[in-house]
């Protein structure tokens, strides 16, 4: 087995096992796994206590669950509320979200 392989199955057995680290939400109709990282604003200090103060999140979710990373500005509805994406990376496979109450 290759180290991407070995990666690609720790991220599902193991960081996307809601029994782990994952949760399930319910995003656009369909429920998935996500990983919520409030903590990883922290590393953007420009952000972190204004973010906070404005509801904004950091979440990962698998590009699989999801097929297109979403572009800045776009809407999704997470468990019933509105966010906007405010930043959006891949890595891996995994969709690095930083999302926002409020539409910027």
């Amino acid at each position: 087995m290759s180290f991407k392989d070995t990666v690609a199955t720790d991220i599902d057995d193991v960081f996307f096992n809601t029994d782990e680290f994952a949760e399930n939400a319910i995003i656009d109709g369909k429920t998935i796994p996500i990983i919520t990282d409030d903590d990883a604003l922290e590393g953007m200090s420009d952000v972190y206590a204004h973010g906070l103060s404005e509801g904004e999140r950091f979440i990962f979710i698998r590009e699989k669950d999801m097929h297109r990373l979403p572009n800045p500005g776009d809407q999704m509805t997470i468990d019933g509320k509105h966010w906007y994406v405010r930043h959006a990376v891949i890595n891996m496979g995994v969709f690095a979200l930083r999302i926002g109450r409020r539409q910027v």
